[in-house]
Parts: C-alpha cells; sequence; structure tokens
C-alpha cells in the first residue's frame, strides 16, 4: 500500500503539471507580457556512469580468556561502470522571467558498478592470508521525469538552462554477483522503485533549422522514496554511489515556434521587412 501511494504521489503531480502548462496571454506572475514560445518533442541518447562514493572500513578486535588477541579488518571499496541513457519527450520554452523551460518524457537507465572487497585476519598480531573478492551489479531501469528550469540566452544561437527535476524509475530487471560481507552486517541494494529529486543542465545550440541539440549533466540531490535520511546515493553490496547522467538531447521545434527559421513568399520578400 505504501509503494502505490507513492507511486501516485509522484506521478500525478507530473501529469498535472505537463496538461496544465499552458501560456496564456498574460503568462502569470512572472511573465514579461509576451508569449514567445518554442515547444515540440524531443529524444536524447547518452550515456551513465555510477560514480564512487566512500569506501567502508570495519574492525573487529577480540582477546579470549587466555589474552591471545584476534583482528578482523574490512575494506569494501565501490567501483564505477559506464551503461546506455535514451529518453523520449516534449518541451516547452517561454520568455517567463523565472521558470521558463520545462520537459517531461519517458526514458532507460542501465546503472552498473562494483565493489572490490578485502578481508584481513591477525592472530596474535599475525596476519594470514587476505581473502579478497569483487561484486558486480546491472541495474536496468524504466523512468517518468518531468523537469522546471531557468533558460538564459547568451546569443541569438546559445542558451543555458538549468533546474531541477522529478524521476520516478522502476528497476525491471536487476543482476547482483559476488561481493564480500562485513561479519553481522548484510548486502544493501537500492529497492525496485526510486523516486529523486535531481538537477540538471544544459547547453543549447540552435542550428537555424527546426533542430536544437543540447548536451546535458543530471544527478539526484534527494532522495523522496525510499526515504533514507535523504541520501541521494544508491546502496549496492557495502557501499554506493551516485548515479550521473551525460546525454545529448535532439529537439525538433513544433511550426510556429519562435526559434523556427523565418518562411519567404516564392518572389524573395520578407514579409516582416517589405516596404509599405
Amino acid at each position: 500500500m505504501k509503494f502505490k501511494l507513492t507511486i501516485a504521489l509522484l506521478i500525478i503531480p507530473i501529469a498535472f503539471v505537463a496538461q496544465s502548462y499552458k501560456p496564456g496571454k498574460t503568462g502569470g506572475l512572472y511573465s514579461t507580457g509576451n508569449e514567445n514560445v518554442d515547444k515540440g518533442w524531443f529524444f536524447g541518447v547518452g550515456g551513465t556512469y555510477m560514480i564512487p562514493y566512500l569506501k567502508e572500513s570495519e574492525r573487529f578486535d577480540f582477546t579470549d580468556t587466555l589474552n591471545q588477541t584476534f583482528t578482523q579488518d574490512y575494506e569494501a571499496k565501490p567501483t564505477g561502470k559506464l551503461g546506455l541513457f535514451l529518453e523520449l519527450g516534449k518541451f516547452k520554452m517561454n520568455d517567463k522571467r523565472f521558470i521558463n523551460y520545462i520537459d517531461y518524457g519517458l526514458s532507460y537507465k542501465w546503472f552498473r558498478g562494483g565493489e572490490n572487497f578485502t578481508s584481513k585476519t591477525f592472530f596474535n598480531n599475525t596476519q594470514f592470508p587476505s581473502q579478497q573478492a569483487t561484486g558486480s551489479y546491472s541495474s536496468h531501469a524504466a523512468s517518468l521525469n518531468l523537469n522546471l528550469g531557468y533558460r538564459f540566452d547568451a546569443t541569438d544561437k546559445r542558451f543555458f538552462v538549468n533546474g531541477l527535476g522529478l524521476n520516478a524509475d522502476y528497476f525491471f530487471i536487476k543482476s547482483r554477483s559476488g561481493g564480500g560481507i562485513i561479519s553481522g552486517q548484510p548486502h544493501e541494494f537500492v529497492s525496485d522503485f526510486v523516486g529523486e529529486i535531481h538537477y540538471f543542465f544544459g547547453v543549447g545550440f540552435k542550428t537555424g533549422k527546426r533542430l536544437i541539440i543540447m548536451p546535458m549533466l543530471e544527478t539526484p540531490i534527494f532522495s523522496i522514496y525510499e526515504f533514507n535520511h535523504i541520501k541521494s546515493t544508491h546502496d549496492y553490496f557495502n557501499t554506493r554511489a551516485r548515479p550521473l547522467i551525460f546525454k545529448v538531447r535532439f529537439m525538433f521545434l513544433k511550426k510556429g515556434s519562435k526559434s523556427c527559421p523565418a518562411v519567404y513568399n516564392p518572389m524573395g520578400i520578407d514579409p516582416q521587412n517589405q516596404t509599405k
């Protein structure tokens, strides 16, 4: 029940904002008074990388009645690997003063990484041969995304955009293998469903046609579900890793958008500059 309620709380606002975001003539609180709109659909391709977080180290000491000492040292280091990212959705940009960029869509994420584990045993300060293990994981997720941000036009052909977004991810294929175990600490893994707030940044390049090319970066900054002390990293084995998404988005403008190329008549006369 808790899982279903969380999904509803994440998806309903996305659908509501996406459907209700319709700038009118007045444009609302932050409008400049001009409703110059760029809108259309996009697809994106890129990659993912699981940035290794802090290593985990533990030591257990025991002394028996004969004053013999036993020490166990554990060290786990996360490792990152590259994965695939794909996306499809719609976007809208206007000239509002604050929130002037929005996009929403679906994406596929493939997260990959692992962990190097070392265990050392000492008896009366004499070390036994160390034990090493390697863990690996692979997670495939389907994601629903909503982004709200601010766009700054650097030139007529280039703009910057950054903001916050919401992603709801469901891991439909998961693979975990190997890994070492710290005594008394079972392995932990990211849940099947993840709800996060993320930060995104992009640089858009207008091609002069109905195409905008925008390289982008994205990473989570706050965990909503599962709520785990607001950590925005994912648990794997004994350590954690931060997802990083890098992509190139191809944005196709709808006819009538302000950035569409000017259309001239067959006589070669620019309608906006013709002499009355």
